[in-house]
């Protein structure tokens, strides 16, 4: 569980770093995401390159406790589970080439994600997103 906390650590750092560098920097989302997640993300990058957006700021991650997890494979191993968390964008916004923001009024700047880890060829990625809610955490 550690390990996968510790990896969607890095997984949000690394889509802070995409969107920050106007999704010009996807490096590290390989390292930290997969399937469904890593497309979704490199979906993303695309956008904010194209239309010329990057972020200010950071995204913080609140809190991390598991949801469920999985049952082991043969030998033994955990190799996927699901985590809830909490990611705050309070501090962090998308803005355009000139600067102004493109966050739409009322957007929730904090939401409680629950993020399938699965562990590919053994390092815990973040690989499909099955829920992404506004909450106040």
């Amino acid at each position: 569980m550690a390990e996968a906390s510790v990896a969607y650590r890095g997984f949000v750092a690394a889509t802070d770093a995409m969107y920050r560098s106007g999704g010009r920097n996807v490096t590290a989302l390989n390292k930290y995401a997969s399937g469904v997640m890593l497309k979704a993300e490199l979906i993303e990058a695309e956008k904010f390159r194209g239309d010329k957006w990057h972020s200010v700021g950071s995204l913080q991650v609140v809190w991390i406790k598991p949801l469920s997890i999985g049952k082991p494979n043969a030998s033994g191993q955990i190799d996927n589970l699901i985590l809830s968390a909490c990611v705050d964008s309070s501090k962090a916004g998308a803005v355009d080439s000139k600067g102004k923001s493109v966050r739409p009024p009322g957007t929730p700047t904090q939401t409680v994600d629950e993020m399938r880890m699965r562990r590919v060829q053994g390092t815990w990625k973040a690989d499909f997103a099955q829920s992404r809610k506004p909450a106040k955490c």
